[in-house]
């Protein structure tokens, strides 16, 4: 992995050249008037503290192969009624 480093102008001027960069895996520092102010690096990069599970299923969900569920408790079930079908079977069980 490189370093790269742009002043804030450069980068500007070179923004095409710095995210094929990042995109490669490389670190771009921004500067202004020498000092840092910015890193720009790849989007998919590991998260801290997350489990090889919850990349696994990041992955899935980025490659459209399944769809990950919002956190919380799940609603109860509650069956449908079918109008009449239910009357006709008590009915025929006598």
């Amino acid at each position: 992995m490189k370093h790269l480093s742009f002043g804030v102008r450069e980068f500007q001027a070179h923004l095409g050249e710095a995210l094929r960069a990042a995109q490669r895996g490389d670190q771009v520092l921004i500067t202004s008037r020498g000092r840092a102010v910015a890193v720009l690096a790849k989007a998919d990069a590991d998260k801290p503290g997350e489990s090889s599970e919850d990349r696994k299923l990041r992955r899935l969900e980025a490659q459209g192969k399944l769809r990950l569920g919002r956190r919380g408790q799940i609603p109860p079930y509650r069956v449908s009624k079918i109008s009449g079908l239910s009357d006709q079977l008590q009915s025929d069980r006598r």
